[in-house]
């Protein structure tokens, strides 16, 4: 990967992370901004697509949890 910025997002929704080029994040940003909408993405970093990964990585941890005690409350 080059060292162009990145964003990392997270999706309550689905309880994910995306990583996209800056430009891009922004650019939607302004759609949504434009439209008056909203999106179910937020930025939750930035930097090279690698930085990123990394935080990502160091963050799954806290998605796996929200996912069972989710699944925990789903059940009853």
């Amino acid at each position: 990967m080059s060292n162009d910025t990145y964003a990392l997002l997270w999706s309550k929704k689905s309880n994910r992370f995306h990583i996209e080029p800056l430009h891009d994040t922004v650019a939607k940003g302004l759609r949504f901004f434009r439209a008056q909408q909203t999106n179910d993405y937020l930025v939750i970093g930035i930097g090279t697509h690698d930085e990123c990964s990394a935080k990502a990585d160091e963050l799954r941890p806290t998605l796996t949890e929200r996912d069972a005690v989710r699944r925990l409350y789903e059940a009853e």
